[in-house]
């Protein structure tokens, strides 16, 4: 560089300055030319109606890709029970019997688990009187109802845990000494939703919360 006029040095210098602007600038007019995104609301999953002064809330299970390993695991599950089955019809061992016992329990849990995600739904009545919850598979299922004046703090409650110590996010309230839950899953904008049309036709109490005394220990006589 020694011996070479200033203009010789300083003209790559300012090259590579404005090579490097002009590609600042060309990144950020394509970032402005990109169209965003148009995202719409999220539908609630549950699906509210009015009849005869009572409020039906009808919601589906949440669906996932969870439901396509059961499908799999069923079918192995299946085969391995038929073939322990035939092997204990020609001889009889105790261990397999045994085996065969659990293979059946967990043949209707995965059977209730797949009808369930496909065809199942969770019916909620509310009236002044009574709240219903029933959990339903093609319409068949046990209704469980509940009496208002006994209800207390209804409420969204958030998901906790995780794996097997997952509990879902869910509404519930309080009825004598236990907390009754429904609506799995649920998300909060949609259990706040839930939860101010089923107080408009059930009058829940709503326990005061305890207020703090304004006298501290050191100022009691």
């Amino acid at each position: 560089m020694w011996g070479q006029p200033p203009s010789a040095v300083l003209r790559p210098a300012l090259s590579d300055w404005y090579a490097e602007t002009y590609c600042t600038a060309c990144q950020f007019d394509l970032v402005d030319q990109i169209t965003p995104v148009l995202v719409q609301p999220f539908p609630q999953r549950s699906t509210v109606s009015e009849d005869a002064g009572a409020l039906r809330i009808s919601i589906p299970p949440k669906r996932s890709f969870v439901i396509l390993f059961f499908v799999g695991w069923l079918s192995f599950w299946t085969y391995a029970g038929i073939q322990t089955g035939r092997k204990l019809l020609t001889h009889f061992e105790l261990f397999s019997a045994f085996w065969m016992l659990g293979w059946a329990l967990g043949e209707l849990w995965a059977s209730y688990a797949i009808l369930y995600s496909l065809a199942g739904r969770e019916i909620i009545v509310a009236t002044p009187e009574t709240l219903s919850q029933k959990t339903t598979i093609f319409g068949i299922g046990l209704t469980h109802a509940y009496l208002v004046r006994e209800m207390r703090d209804l409420r969204y409650q958030a998901e906790v845990g995780a794996g097997r110590s997952r509990r879902a996010s869910r509404i519930v309230f309080d009825y004598g000494a236990k907390t009754v839950g429904f609506a799995q899953d649920v998300e909060e904008a949609e259990a706040a939703e839930l939860v101010t049309r089923i107080k408009q036709h059930c009058n829940i109490v709503i326990t005061p919360a305890p207020q703090e005394s304004g006298i501290k220990f050191w100022q009691q006589q």
